[in-house]
């Protein structure tokens, strides 16, 4: 288990490396203004089906757009847009779960907390799931 973790991460971080050492990323006149969420942080979470945990999250961004692979949080990915200092997103389970959640975050300085609601299905899987989770750098 640790080593698709670490597998997730690696790959997570070379995708962000790529994005940035093409300098994409960067806003041009006329796109909207959205806070700059890339890079590494600590989070935390805890969810309406007993799970809570914490780990660390690598976040890739590319203008307002966001995704990130969540191996802390029992696996899956979350996409979503960037707008101001509020975010919106969904969050996608992977096996043994499928399913989806939506949510929003706001973006504090150095700190991002959010909420999500939705289901997951499957062996073992919890439906519906409300969550909140803190990431800070």
């Amino acid at each position: 288990m640790s080593r698709t973790i670490a597998v997730r991460s690696a790959a997570v971080a070379a995708a962000l490396l790529w994005v940035v050492s093409c300098g994409v990323g960067s806003h041009s006149p006329t796109e909207p203004s959205c806070r700059q969420v890339s890079g590494t942080w600590d989070a935390s979470f805890v969810n309406s089906c007993g799970g809570s945990g914490s780990g660390v999250v690598v976040v890739a961004q590319v203008g307002c757009n966001f995704e990130a692979l969540i191996p802390g949080f029992g696996g899956g990915n979350v996409a979503g847009q960037i707008e101001g200092d509020r975010a919106s997103f969904t969050l996608y389970f992977s096996y043994p779960c499928s399913g989806s959640a939506t949510g929003t975050a706001t973006i504090t300085g150095s700190t991002l907390h959010g909420t999500y609601s939705g289901g997951a299905t499957g062996f073992g899987c919890c439906n519906p799931v409300t969550g909140s989770f803190t990431l800070t750098r």
